[in-house]
């Protein structure tokens, strides 16, 4: 790091990952004491909190550093109130992964064992600049940003029924969490319908899948944009249409394996800026984290 003696201020949801975070941040905590690092730690008590907590720090700008410990939505919080703070000196971020899939440490290449991820912080020489996607709601007049994806239909109803399953936090105490994802993927097929999907000048009239990726992972390392990275600047957003069941099984079994990318009824527009709408009403994720169940009318 290029200040011998930073002064860290340190964000932990010790909810994340169903609680791995509780037993991650002792170990972390005792590492920085036995280094003599400087910091301010800051508890996270809901959802959203974070972000909160992230624009207070970002105001009073008395670090060196945002450290986040948490999962991908801890990190989407964080990322989001920083940038709503309009910063004009930025505060450079730094990430220990403890969630449930961690698309964002796999993508950037963050290690996933916690004394090795601070390790990365603390040998890191010069700060970097990521894309992030950037949202804005026009029915209700929301806006944001996400720095993994954002999904509407399918892999967003998969998400709702995996944040508030008891398989997830099962899964997450084996630190297995990455798997609840695929398990509820047979629930949400079972329930799931096409939509009308329009982007742009396109329209898909039997759509299932959409989503808009930053990064090459979804769901705890699926991947689904090998060609994405945080390191450009665009987005790709790949829809799937539903033809018959047969087909639509293939697809499933090549998104859930990785290989989504081999599939030809996948359509892939890649861009800087997109248009979405649909027609009715549809479950939609950031990060992971629920959006809203609603009609979708975004750029």
């Amino acid at each position: 790091m290029k200040n011998k003696n930073p002064k860290f201020s340190i964000i932990v949801n010790l909810k994340a990952g169903s609680g791995h975070a509780k037993k991650i941040w002792p170990i972390i905590e005792r590492e920085l004491k036995r280094k003599s690092f400087v910091y301010d730690c800051f508890y996270t008590k809901a959802i959203g909190h974070a972000q909160e907590l992230a624009k207070e720090i970002a105001y009073k700008h008395e670090c060196d550093l945002v450290l986040v410990l948490g999962g991908d939505g801890t990190l989407h919080e964080v990322i989001n109130g920083l940038l709503f703070a309009k910063q004009k000196n930025p505060i450079p971020v730094s990430y220990i992964p403890t969630g449930s899939g961690n698309d964002f440490a796999k993508s950037y290449g963050i290690s996933n064992l916690p004394l090795e991820a601070l390790e990365q912080i603390i040998n890191c020489k010069n700060t970097k600049n990521i894309c992030v996607g950037h949202y804005i709601e026009q029915i209700g007049g929301r806006e944001g940003y996400f720095i993994n994806n954002l999904g509407i239909g399918f892999d967003a109803r998969i998400v709702h029924k995996t944040n508030s399953s008891l398989t997830k936090m099962g899964l997450n105490k084996l630190n297995l969490g990455q798997f609840s994802y695929a398990l509820k993927g047979f629930s949400a097929f079972l329930t799931q319908n096409t939509f009308e999907l329009i982007i742009g000048d396109k329209h898909f009239k039997r759509a299932y899948i959409s989503i808009v990726n930053n990064v090459p992972y979804i769901g705890g390392g699926i991947k689904v944009s090998p060609e994405m990275s945080p390191f450009k600047n665009g987005l790709e957003l790949f829809v799937v249409e539903k033809k018959n069941i047969p087909s639509l099984l293939k697809i499933l079994r090549l998104f859930i394996l990785g290989k989504i990318d081999k599939s030809p009824y996948v359509h892939r527009i890649k861009n800087k800026k997109l248009a979405i709408k649909t027609k009715n009403s549809q479950f939609i994720h950031l990060d992971g984290e629920e959006f809203a169940k609603a009609e979708v009318n975004l750029r």
